[in-house]
């Protein structure tokens, strides 16, 4: 992903990386000029004015170079992390439910989070990278070029340093490799922590148990890597500034006793240049602590499994393409079958099917059946969320099983789950915020007004309890209009006349709208108001009885 992110803008950052050449000959020529007057001055005390003004020349120059290459490679960076975020979601987003669910929720948060900062914070080290890197990758020519004979000495001893320094950093990779494992941990803890706050509350053995045997040994382990990462990584940039003199220190003793014909204005001039290279080889070998985080995260994110960004756009173009579909009269589901993957820790295996049903538009279908009997899994093949292992989910006569015919037969569902997510904005049927004026009707007749106002299609509040969340999706997916709806227990958080109200009032009317609604319940006292009873047990579809129309005739709610 990275890779042809960076490839957009390779012309940016060659020109970015040819000022920062610039900048380090300036420097380099900085340092000439300076050994220069110090040779000088060991004859003379005469002072070149020319060669003061080649200086103040010099100065500018690695100033205004430093300086462009900085800003070019910081404003890249900012379009790179701006890129590499939009990607991401646009490869979630495209990424099927399936594959989202198989690698769990608290994973991808913790990508999107801890390692899309780390991703940014990588990139946005860009500048000074390169400009260290190339002004030290000059150092070194400068110093060929002075003597061979001190740079073969210099050679040696920095590619031991860098040599140790890899072992260093290998380490120390390692170690890192396994903290971020632990920081997945402590993401997945601390969400335990926050969703189960009530029940954690109420049972002290629970709270003893997630804080001693979960978060406390995640505390301590993360602690434990943070200290030998640090240490480590502390380890190589004190290392490259120390062991730099101790090269200096090797040069000026060196010299004196094996090439004596070296002379003093060029061992002036590698010293002055090797203590020219501290900053910037302090500044690559520090970078080199956020480049580890850079790619532990990369490859994090990578491992994710999510679609390629191209499917989504494919997918928005279909979006754009998606046929109204208004004419149908039944949904005809043949022989539909369904293995869940295995995870490999245990034998267990669950599959559905094979199911063959008809769902008739204007009618009330209930799925029924104990935990675990498929009911829930059969309502996500029937809205596409799952792939199907065989068998085929028909439209009338025309089976759904191109990518774009699956989108266009999505847009006719509107769903709420047992576990749904409450959005605080409302959509009309044409994909804008609904109108305040069309909202507030149903919030009225929900009893929601009190709770919850509308300002420009948006909840002012979703802290609510689960029923009143339920009460508010139920106002969403009205305004959706969409032909299919299902109700995963919409009723089992409802008091009961919330719940007498829904089987008895809003169900009907929806109805009477020609819509196809599709309730998963328990509530076997409101089963007698179904249209077809669908009843599953350990994956298998065991009865399915039309019932006759229901005899109660109510006033609808919704006018």
């Amino acid at each position: 992903m990275f890779k042809s992110i960076l490839l957009r803008f390779k012309w940016p950052i060659l020109t970015a990386t040819f000022f920062s050449i610039l900048g380090a000959l300036a420097g380099l020529g900085m340092l000439k000029i300076i050994t220069t007057q110090l040779a000088a001055l060991s004859e003379s005390h005469h002072i070149n004015w020319n060669d003061f003004a080649l200086f103040v020349s010099a100065v500018l120059g690695v100033l205004l170079f430093g300086l462009g290459s900085r800003y070019l490679l910081a404003k890249l960076s900012a379009q790179v992390v701006y890129e590499f975020r939009d990607e991401l979601a646009r490869r979630l987003l495209c990424t099927q439910y399936a594959t989202i669910e198989r690698l769990g929720g608290h994973r991808i948060l913790a990508a999107m989070k801890t390692d899309a900062a780390k991703l940014s914070d990588g990139l946005l080290i860009m500048p000074g990278f390169i400009y260290s890197f190339v002004t030290v990758l000059l150092c070194l020519g400068y110093l060929v070029f002075l003597s061979w004979q001190l740079f073969s000495v210099v050679f040696v001893l920095i590619t031991a340093i860098v040599l140790l320094a890899r072992l260093f950093l290998g380490i120390g990779l390692r170690h890192y490799r396994i903290l971020r494992g632990h920081e997945d941990e402590l993401f997945d803890g601390l969400t335990t922590l926050v969703n189960g706050a009530k029940e954690l509350s109420i049972n002290a053995k629970r709270r003893k148990f997630v804080y001693q045997s979960i978060l406390l040994r995640n505390f301590a382990d993360i602690k434990e890597r943070s200290i030998k990462v640090s240490v480590l990584f502390t380890m190589l940039n004190s290392m490259a500034s120390t062991l730099v003199f101790f090269v200096i220190g090797v040069i000026v003793f060196g010299a004196a006793n094996y090439w004596p014909e070296i002379s003093l204005n060029t061992i002036v001039s590698f010293v002055l240049t090797i203590l020219y290279m501290i900053n910037p080889l302090e500044s690559v070998v520090g970078s080199l602590n956020q480049m580890s985080d850079f790619s532990a995260s990369y490859r994090n994110i990578e491992n994710l499994d999510l679609n390629n960004s191209s499917n989504f756009a494919i997918r928005i173009q279909n979006d754009a393409n998606t046929v109204d579909i208004k004419q149908w009269n039944e949904i005809k589901i043949s022989q539909l079958c369904f293995e869940y993957e295995n995870s490999g820790l245990d034998d267990y295996h669950f599959s559905v099917g094979p199911i063959t049903t008809q769902l008739k538009r204007g009618e009330a279908v209930y799925l029924t059946g104990g935990n675990g009997s498929g009911k829930s899994t059969f309502a996500k093949l029937l809205l596409g969320l799952y792939q199907a292992t065989s068998g085929t989910i028909s439209l009338d006569d025309k089976p759904i099983r191109q990518v774009d015919e699956l989108q266009s037969y999505q847009g006719l569902c509107s769903a709420i789950f047992s576990d749904f997510h409450l959005f605080n904005h409302v959509l009309a049927p044409d994909g804008e915020l609904a109108k305040d004026e069309d909202i507030v009707p149903f919030l009225q007749q929900l009893e929601m007004d009190n709770k919850v106002a509308t300002h420009h299609g948006c909840f002012s509040s979703t802290a609510l309890s689960q029923g009143q969340k339920k009460r508010l999706a139920l106002v969403m997916s009205y305004i959706e209009d969409c032909p299919i709806c299902l109700y995963d227990e919409w009723a089992a958080d409802q008091d009961p006349r919330f719940r007498e109200l829904f089987y008895t009032e809003i169900i009907p009317q929806l109805k009477r709208q020609n819509k196809l609604v599709l309730v998963i319940t328990h509530d076997d006292k409101y089963f007698e108001l179904a249209d077809q009873l669908l009843r599953f047990e350990s994956g298998h579809l065991v009865e399915d009885i039309r019932l006759s129309e229901s005899k109660v005739n109510f006033d609808p709610i919704f006018a």
